[in-house]
């Protein structure tokens, strides 16, 4: 038992451990980033998500939905929890309502958006993380993109997440003739934002160094029609579509 009571090997033991941990007041991904971390494959993002929000004193819905998870957090909104103090948050019933309030028609809707939201920003956090896996995988890997493609620096710190006035480029390279090359993924951003973005680095580089070429090089994992057809739009501009593959093999013993 944990000192609040709940039982262990459970993922309302496994968050609880996390604000103890953490402290303070946390987001959804940073708290299911720190879980997975301690408890790698034990739950799903989900499953998580869903302790979180139903272990809160103040949500509602997710009180109906899990009855019976102990009751240990209060939400701040946006996602965002920390360890429920009645001395600071007030006293709440066991609906999750503030005491001797109860429902209301506008409270339950705000209840629903706040949930949904948080649904949201939980999904963008894990995607986020991906899209850092993936980066880091094809710094590592550039010839799976095209052989001869380099880190630009020829170090991962300075190449990987490259610094370009206040902005980021995923990965910085360049190709076997020299020629830099700006490799940006996407996963969570949309494509005209993604290719705004890469064309911005494109010009900003070839000012900053004096360069007559920079090409670009884009990764999703869905090429669509829209980014085929605005890429097509601009020169040396190369798309690259991912896939995820699980291999498992019996092993003896």
């Amino acid at each position: 038992m944990s000192r609040s009571g709940i039982s262990e090997n459970t993922p309302a033991f496994a968050i609880e451990e996390a604000f103890r941990a953490l402290g303070g007041s946390q987001k959804s991904a940073t708290v299911t980033a720190w879980v997975n971390s301690r408890y790698p494959g034990r739950w799903t993002d989900r499953i998580i998500g869903q302790y979180l929000r139903g272990c809160s004193v103040n949500q509602a819905t997710a009180i109906r939905h899990h009855p019976d998870f102990p009751r240990f957090l209060f939400c701040k909104g946006r996602g965002e929890f920390q360890i429920y103090d009645p001395s600071i948050h007030g006293t709440y019933d066991p609906r999750g309502y503030p005491e001797g309030e109860g429902p209301s028609s506008s409270s339950v809707g705000d209840e629903l958006r706040q949930e949904i939201a948080e649904q949201i920003e939980q999904r963008v956090g894990t995607e986020f993380a991906y899209e850092a896996h993936l980066r880091d995988y094809l710094a590592k890997n550039l010839s799976l993109l095209e052989n001869g493609l380099v880190l630009w620096s020829g170090k991962e710190e300075s190449a990987v997440e490259y610094q370009l006035e206040g902005r980021r480029i995923d990965i910085l390279a360049k190709d076997k003739d020299g020629i830099p090359v700006v490799i940006e993924l996407k996963l969570s951003k949309g494509h005209e934002r993604t290719i705004g973005q890469a064309l911005f680095y494109r010009a900003k580089l070839k000012q900053l160094l004096a360069l007559q070429r920079v090409r670009i090089i884009m990764v999703a994992a869905e090429i669509t029609d829209e980014l085929k057809m605005a890429s097509g739009e601009v020169p040396d501009v190369d798309l690259f579509q991912y896939s995820l593959t699980m291999k498992v093999d019996r092993v003896e013993n």
